[in-house]
């Protein structure tokens, strides 16, 4: 069974708001006390969806211990890494998953936003200063890939080295504008404008300056990431001198609304032939041979394109495409798997024809003998070929963003999007908050933020279930 069907019934109850249901599922199908990456990263949405948000960092936090070894392991010994012989043998999917590249990028946003909700703005700050240094390895590890893959293919005699060179596999999906627009897979304007956000909170004004430019390069033309970076001195010197608090009505707080849309998209096995050097009687002989490679099949990510505050029409940004930076980090990943499948196809093929000379010895004792094993070895093969198709699929798939002034206190917020249409009440406090919704499937779910300087008695987190009401219609973007 594939990742994808395992994962279906977690991903259903999130969309319709089962979640109890969802997180009895995820740990029915991991039973032993040797708990993988996908399963933390997953159970920690659930868990943040539930609004259990200190349960969802405890179980992150070990998520993130297990990118933290595969680090460790990239900046010692990276040989292990690259010269993986499980999935060389076998298939991919016996290789130890550490994470594609933006999930473990997103790891530390998604941290970062369990502790804002908690009103621990220090340690956001913690997650967003790792996630920086994190994108700084996984580039450091990808180029040592790359020049493996180069080696491993050239002393094999494998020509193929990309995905437009494989007959029949869907390059548009690799190739498309959002996809080709991204500079690698780890890099997101949604992460980068967040650390600007708090590093600003926190008073580092060179380190918010420098989130906000890197967001606005990311997504030009944004009045709002242009906003923010020119009005940073002149909010700055507002938190060193307070004003005196305004005798027509409370404080007001600057307010970061996160959207969090849709779910991350799944990676489907495609079977397309490959011709390969393959050791035979005569030396060697070119061959085609069925591999399994692995596709994402992208389409329109919904968005909204606006957020209704107390009545008030506000416009929102579209961060980041979670959908294409999939598709980016396969696009990276393709020169690798593309070695270790043809290196792998070549050992199976040439071990399938051993078995087939030995049928023939076979045959001349017995009459089906030979037949019953070459027909064996011709099985263990096709079962043994399967494309990884692990993700993570309970990440979003896009984020927007919108900022404003909120006056202290209650707060009516209103979205669409396609056919959920929902309102949900939040309270901000403080000089700096985040509000954060997800929609997925017939659910919105809002964390109620934490202030900062946190208030004495922060609000609750809660989680809005989806209802029969209408509200006007929210005019929806696309991308």
């Amino acid at each position: 069974m594939n990742y994808d069907s395992k994962i279906a019934q977690v991903t259903n109850g999130m969309r319709s708001g089962q979640l109890n249901e969802s997180i009895a599922t995820l740990e029915s199908n991991n039973t032993g006390d040797d708990k993988g990456l996908l399963y933390y990263m997953e159970k920690g949405e659930l868990l943040r969806l539930k609004g259990a948000f200190d349960d969802s960092r405890d179980t992150w936090l070990k998520a993130d211990g297990k990118v933290r070894e595969w680090e460790d392991m990239v900046k010692t010994d990276p040989s292990k890494l690259l010269g993986d012989l499980g999935s060389v043998t076998v298939n991919d999917t016996t290789r130890r998953y550490d994470g594609r590249d933006y999930e473990k990028v997103l790891l530390s946003i998604e941290l970062a936003l369990d502790h804002l909700s908690l009103g621990n703005w220090d340690n956001a700050r913690v997650e967003v200063t790792k996630m920086h240094e994190r994108q700084s390895i996984i580039a450091d590890f990808r180029s040592k890939e790359l020049d493996q893959a180069k080696a491993d293919s050239e002393s094999k005699g494998v020509k193929v080295t990309s995905f437009k060179e494989l007959n029949g596999y869907p390059i548009e999906t690799l190739e498309a504008p959002e996809v080709q627009a991204l500079k690698n897979s780890y890099e997101s304007a949604f992460g980068n404008y967040l650390a600007g956000f708090v590093y600003e909170a926190n008073g580092d004004n060179s380190l918010a300056a420098a989130g906000y430019r890197k967001a606005a390069e990311m997504q030009p033309n944004v009045k709002m990431l242009d906003d923010s970076l020119a009005g940073l001195d002149k909010r700055m010197h507002q938190v060193r001198i307070p004003s005196k608090k305004s005798k027509s009505g409370p404080p007001a707080v600057d307010t970061l609304l996160v959207v969090e849309t849709g779910e991350a998209p799944a990676i489907q096995s495609q079977s397309i032939g490959l011709f390969l050097p393959i050791p035979c009687k005569n030396g060697v002989c070119p061959e085609l041979v069925q591999i399994s490679w692995p596709v994402i099949r992208g389409g329109q990510l919904a968005a909204p394109g606006s957020i209704s505050v107390d009545g008030n029409d506000t416009p929102l940004a579209m961060m980041t495409s979670v959908d294409a930076m999939s598709r980016r980090a396969l696009y990276d990943e393709m020169p690798a798997i593309i070695a270790r499948s043809a290196i792998r196809a070549i050992a199976k093929t040439a071990a399938q024809k051993l078995v087939d000379d030995n049928a023939d010895r076979l045959s001349n004792a017995c009459a089906f003998c030979g037949l019953v094993a070459s027909i064996g070895a011709k099985v263990a093969v096709a079962v043994s070929e399967v494309a990884d198709e692990r993700a993570w699929r309970t990440l979003p798939a896009a984020y927007s963003i919108a900022r404003l002034a909120l006056p202290e206190g209650q707060h009516k917020i209103a979205l669409q999007l396609g056919d959920v249409s929902k309102q949900v009440d939040v309270a901000v406090s403080g000089k700096y908050s985040l509000v954060a919704l997800r929609v997925v499937g017939s659910q919105v779910y809002v964390a109620q933020p934490g202030a900062y300087p946190q208030a004495a008695s922060s609000p609750a987190a809660a989680s809005v279930q989806a209802s029969s009401a209408a509200m006007p219609a929210i005019p929806a973007g696309k991308l």
